[in-house]
């Protein structure tokens, strides 16, 4: 025979909501249940008695007592429970039980040795509360049938620092070895909190089942007396055990405790995600940038979730809300979200520790590897120590890791050791107004507000090392003498490059006193004038040793550039055949595409062709629909181990 448990029912009040408690209990539960002890601590309505009786004469596995006396709550739960003969439920009488309710959080108790009580989600019992953690809501509000509990991938069980008395079912051993409820909480309050404090001391741990549903209608047989008795047990629990608020706070500030909460909020509709914008420069440079404002707008086209910004400035709340997301000023907490997804990598503590703190689940997208493994890029080396260990703990402490290519996926789950089911592909997106070309005009205006003439090709990018940039200076000084050689008619291409100064070990931009002839640095330049600049190019040259997606090249080829790219890491999977590859990294190599490029029209326009096909592919739609489902997975999927790494490194870190 499967594992069975009596139900003990202590009754006072409420005649029709009693009556319901007891038909839910016989209706919805199986062969698991043994005996069903109801015990009447003599109620004031005269109807009630006879009501039950009608119960237990109707079904052979009710058990009706009547107290000689009244004896309060804890005396009545304990008489219950002196009669039972194996496992037993303590079931309020203002209780809804719903189908599978007692066989799961049998399976709960079993799951676990140490384990000597469970106790269920409710619509109304604080740490165990959905879809509000620690709050009540109507019980009409929660329908059973729509959260499918059953077949959710939540864990199975949360170790709790104490259960919640309305249901709890104990482990025959256990009250053998505990005893039962202390009678010194009279009628009632915390006197279940005492009991899992002495299992507590013991190693013994109690339990709850994400999985299993009892509704909790209220304190009905207290009525005006709730508070006091409450405020009365309450100061006897805490001299008994002085540590007990600050358990339950710690618990109740960790992820763990609200996944359920979340997860029901999700079945019912309600998704909040808040996008960290905060680390942003407001005029999006950079491709992180980019990333993250134009993942914010895709997201809001796409209208399913509700939507927030973290941000550290008037201006990025600005950027924010005509963005269409509502601003979350950096310095709340982040505990009303389902979702918190910080769109780059942590450089610093003062944003890991939010990170950490979080109560919602947490998304990292980790962009690239460079800084992880390069020195360079920092100041210094302890500076890059300091950040290798935020990288850790945050991709481990993430309930789930985005990269952004296929080839950035996998390098994240080999170097952290990730699972790969909690590791997601998003392919970033280029602008659909990148397809669009400019009128002659203004790409001619832009090109004469940066000084560069004639034909050219452009590089577009930082100059940290794994750029290439010194093997695009030598290959492009063998073009140009290949060019003379060759006596090709016109004026020589120059060499145009732009973007930002990174001032690292192997930069090329800041070191450069003299340019070679030839090239020009046009320096970090207004979004709109990069367009204009890679428009106007002859080709686009992306010599990179390493990248985590590419937006450069896929740029390039939405605006109809020919493309001479890298075929190392990323770049491959995103300019796939589009593109004139580099293998073999020799300046010969890379000056041999160029001149095919300046002799070929007919190459040129095949790679426009192919560039503008392969690069379509990749659309803010598509990565704002993979990301919500990676928001969905963890919500729906929430691994336990990320969720407890997460709560001991903020504790850690405090």
């Amino acid at each position: 025979m499967s594992a069975q448990a009596d139900v003990i029912i202590p009754v006072y009040g409420d005649v029709g909501v009693t009556r319901q408690c007891v038909e839910s209990v016989l209706e919805h539960t199986g062969p698991e249940l043994g005996q069903l002890i109801i015990v009447n601590d003599r109620s004031p309505h005269a109807e009630m008695h006879p009501m039950l009786e009608e119960l237990r004469d109707r079904d052979p596995r009710v058990v009706l007592l009547l107290n000689e006396k009244n004896l309060g709550f804890v005396g009545t739960c304990n008489r219950g429970l002196s009669l039972r003969r194996r496992d037993a439920v303590l079931l309020n009488s203002d209780t809804l039980v719903t189908p599978g309710w007692l066989a799961e959080m049998l399976r709960v108790l079993a799951s676990n040795e140490r384990a000597v009580a469970v106790a269920p989600l409710s619509n109304n019992a604080t740490i165990n509360s959905v879809p509000e953690f620690c709050a009540e809501t109507k019980a009409d509000e929660v329908p059973f049938e729509a959260l499918d509990l059953g077949q959710s991938e939540l864990p199975p069980s949360t170790v709790v620092p104490t259960g919640v008395g309305f249901c709890m079912l104990f482990k025959h051993q256990a009250l053998n070895m505990l005893g039962l409820l202390d009678p010194a909480f009279g009628r009632g309050y915390n006197e279940e909190n005492d009991w899992c404090q002495r299992a507590l001391r013991m190693g013994l741990v109690t339990l709850r089942a994400n999985r299993a549903l009892v509704y909790h209608l209220g304190s009905i047989s207290f009525g005006d007396e709730k508070k006091e008795l409450d405020r009365r047990n309450a100061r006897l629990l805490n001299r008994r055990y002085p540590y007990y608020t600050r358990l339950t706070q710690l618990f109740s500030s960790g992820p763990e405790a609200r996944a359920p909460a979340t997860y029901v909020r999700r079945k019912l509709g309600t998704v909040s995600v808040c996008l960290d914008l905060s680390h942003l420069p407001p005029d999006r440079l950079n491709g992180t940038g980019v990333y993250g404002f134009e993942l914010l707008r895709a997201l809001k086209a796409q209208g399913e979730l509700d939507l927030w910004a973290r941000v550290g400035s008037e201006e990025q709340s600005l950027v924010a809300q005509a963005l269409g997301a509502r601003p979350h000023m950096a310095n709340l907490p982040l505990d009303q979200f389902s979702v918190y997804h910080r769109p780059a990598q942590i450089f610093a503590d003062h944003d890991l520790k939010p990170f950490l703190n979080a109560t919602c689940h947490t998304v990292i997208s980790y962009l690239d590897l460079i800084a992880y493994r390069a020195p360079q890029v920092f100041g210094n080396f302890d500076q890059f120590r300091r950040y290798r260990a935020i990288s850790y703990t945050a991709l481990k402490s993430a309930q789930a890791v985005i990269g952004i290519s296929d080839h950035n996926r996998q390098d994240i789950i080999e170097e952290f050791g990730l699972p790969p089911e909690r590791v997601h592909t998003t392919h970033l997106g280029v602008d659909a107004g990148l397809f669009k070309s400019r009128p002659p005009a203004a790409t001619a205006a832009t090109l004469k507000t940066h000084g560069v003439k004639g034909p050219y090709f452009l590089f577009a990018g930082s100059d940290y090392a794994h750029k290439n940039l010194m093997l695009l200076m030598a290959a492009y000084a063998l073009f140009r003498a290949g060019f003379k050689a060759a006596g090709q008619p016109g004026p020589c291409p120059s060499m145009v490059l732009m973007g930002p100064t990174t001032h690292t070990g192997g930069s090329l931009y800041a070191r450069a006193r003299v340019w070679p002839e030839g090239v020009r640095y046009v320096g970090a330049v207004p979004e709109p004038d990069v367009r204009g600049l890679m428009e106007g190019a002859l080709a686009f040259i992306y010599p990179s040793a390493y990248e985590g997606f590419g937006f450069p090249p896929a740029e390039a080829m939405a605006l109809g550039t020919p493309v001479i790219a890298s075929s190392l890491t990323s770049v491959r999977e995103i300019v796939g055949d589009a593109a004139l590859m580099i293998q073999d990294f020799t300046p010969e190599e890379i000056a041999g595409h160029m001149l095919a490029v300046v002799r070929s029209s007919e190459l040129r326009a095949q790679l426009v062709e192919k560039g503008r096909k392969q690069v379509a592919r990749f659309t803010w739609a598509e990565t704002a629909r993979r990301t919500t489902e990676v928001y969905l997975a963890a919500i729906d999927r929430p691994a336990a181990e990320s969720l407890q790494h997460r709560q001991m490194m903020a504790q850690l870190l405090a």
